[in-house]
C-alpha cells in the first residue's frame, strides 16, 4: 500500500519537459520541444448542450406552431411565447453547435 508521503514525493517530482497528466484542458504544453495545444475537453460539454437547446427549440416552436390552430386561455396568448422562445433556443443552441462543433486537428 502506499502511504501519503510516497503519493506526495511522486506528485512533486520535475517533469522535465513531459506532458504531466494533470495538464489543464485548453492550455499549451512543451511536449517535444514545441508547444502544443492540450484538447478543451470542455468544448464538447458546450457542444452537446448546442444538441439539447436546439431539441429543445424545434419541440418549443411545434408547439407554438400548434397554438395558432388552438390558441390557449392565458391572457398574453396573443404575443405568441412558445415561437418566440423556440426560434430563440434554435438560434442559440445553432450558434453553440457551430462554435464548439469537434474538429480534427
Amino acid at each position: 500500500m502506499i502511504s501519503l508521503p510516497d503519493v506526495v514525493r511522486r506528485s512533486t517530482l520535475p517533469t522535465q519537459g513531459k506532458r504531466v497528466s494533470g495538464t489543464l484542458p485548453g492550455t499549451l504544453s512543451d511536449q517535444g520541444g514545441g508547444l502544443e495545444r492540450v484538447p478543451d475537453t470542455a468544448s464538447f460539454v458546450w457542444f452537446f448542450v448546442g444538441i439539447i437547446l436546439l431539441i429543445y427549440g424545434v419541440l418549443i416552436l411545434a408547439t407554438g406552431i400548434y397554438e395558432f390552430s388552438n390558441p390557449p386561455a392565458t391572457v398574453l396568448a396573443s404575443l405568441h411565447p412558445a415561437l418566440w422562445w423556440g426560434a430563440l433556443l434554435i438560434i442559440l443552441g445553432g450558434i453553440y453547435v457551430f462554435v464548439h462543433l469537434p474538429r480534427k486537428s
